[in-house]
């Protein structure tokens, strides 16, 4: 077997088993889910596919980290990408596309 085929095979193993994805993958899935125009927290969870308790303790640690902010409008959660938050998506979407890790 070539080098080639051996790293196709890899590949083809270790996309059918991975199951989780990382904090970061999590963390720039919310991103990339606010940047599309979710702002509200259930739009947010359903997209990203996390639970509340899990979307909720991400969310916190986005906003700490000045990634993304909340809004309030009419007594209901917004929440919007901060500059800082975009540059992070920006650099990940063409770390990602260098990598050719998405499909």
């Amino acid at each position: 077997m070539n080098s080639e085929q051996d790293h196709l095979d890899l590949h083809v193993r270790t996309t059918h088993t991975q199951t989780r994805r990382s904090r970061m993958e999590t963390y720039c899935d919310i991103l990339r889910i606010i940047a599309s125009g979710a702002e509200r927290p259930t739009h947010i969870m359903y997209k990203a596919n996390l639970s509340w308790a899990v979307m909720q303790l991400d969310i916190k640690s986005l906003e700490a980290m000045g990634l993304i902010v909340m809004k309030l409008n009419e007594g209901k959660r917004l929440y919007h990408l901060s500059s800082k938050g975009f540059q992070v998506l920006q650099d990940f979407l063409v770390i990602e596309e260098d990598l050719k890790l998405r499909a």
